[in-house]
């Protein structure tokens, strides 16, 4: 028996209650202070796209799923062990140089320089950043309101659910596919980001397997649980063992074999090492 407003059109919102006086003010779909509803923000550096929530600018939106972590035939990567992840998000490439310069936290220090390291060298900011330890990595990732991925996130990015041995799949990589020595490839230091995209992840992240290996956020320590069991999200050992696991094939290893650059392998460096082989990959959760 009265007049007044009618609903709002669809991807628009009445935000500050008075849609009789303003009417629906605001374009829901693609702010980030009210992303599909009022009052809704996405997280800083988020975007929002459709009404949702999505990585920021340079990582990949990793789906929740499950997956079969490690590798029966690799000693450190037993036994096969059943994984549930939530969403999360990681970056689509290795952090280069000229980044990392970009971090203003403390804990952002200046790396090593010399032999292989790429800082300070001209020529290679869009290189990975190398000859970086644990804490630098983990406090740059900290800075972009991220983290270092956990052991599960990282394997399961770089291989999918569906079981396959490489990002790429399941057929041993030639040696021009990766930065990396395998295959008679002669190597003298890393390789620009993102210059192979034929090794890339079902989620396209890339380099996940040659140029640098990366920091991962857990201690090492043998796996523990089965195939028929599967463990939510992961963290590793609740307490020092020593080492922390670093993740990723080499641009330097020249075995001429795949064994190094399957999605199941693992190594480990002590916390404080800061050499050419480790880098940085960031993630953070999904909304």
């Amino acid at each position: 028996g009265s007049c007044g407003a009618g609903a709002c059109t669809a991807g628009f919102g009445d935000c500050d209650g008075n849609k009789q006086t303003n009417g629906c003010e605001l374009p829901l779909l693609g702010d980030v202070a009210n992303c599909g509803m009022c009052g809704r923000a996405c997280p800083a550096g988020y975007a929002c796209s459709a009404g949702e929530c999505h990585c920021p600018t340079g990582m990949q939106y990793i789906p929740a799923g499950m997956f079969q972590m490690g590798a029966d035939d690799q000693f450190a990567s037993m036994p096969v062990h059943g994984v549930r992840l939530s969403a999360f998000c990681m970056d689509t490439m290795e952090v280069t140089v000229a980044a990392y310069r970009m971090c203003t936290a403390p804990g952002c220090t200046a790396p090593n320089t010399g032999g292989n390291c790429n800082w300070m060298v001209g020529s290679r900011d869009n290189h990975p950043i190398n000859c970086v330890d644990w804490s630098q990595a983990r406090a740059y990732c900290q800075w972009r309101m991220g983290d270092l991925p956990t052991e599960a996130q990282w394997e399961y990015a770089a291989r999918g659910a569906d079981g396959r041995l490489y990002p790429w799949g399941s057929t041993p990589v030639p040696g021009s596919q990766l930065c990396w020595s395998g295959g008679g490839t002669s190597r003298t230091g890393t390789c620009v980001v993102g210059s192979f995209p034929a090794g890339n992840s079902p989620f396209g992240l890339m380099d996940m397997e040659g140029n640098i290996a990366e920091w991962a956020l857990d201690w090492y320590r043998a796996y523990t649980g089965s195939a028929g069991s599967y463990v939510m999200d992961p963290t590793g050992p609740a307490s020092s063992t020593g080492y922390r696991v670093i993740r990723g094939g080499l641009w330097v290893d020249n075995s001429g074999t795949v064994s190094n650059i399957r999605a199941s392998t693992r190594n480990y460096r002590s916390p404080t090492e800061r050499d050419f082989i480790s880098g940085i990959r960031c993630a953070r959760g999904a909304m």
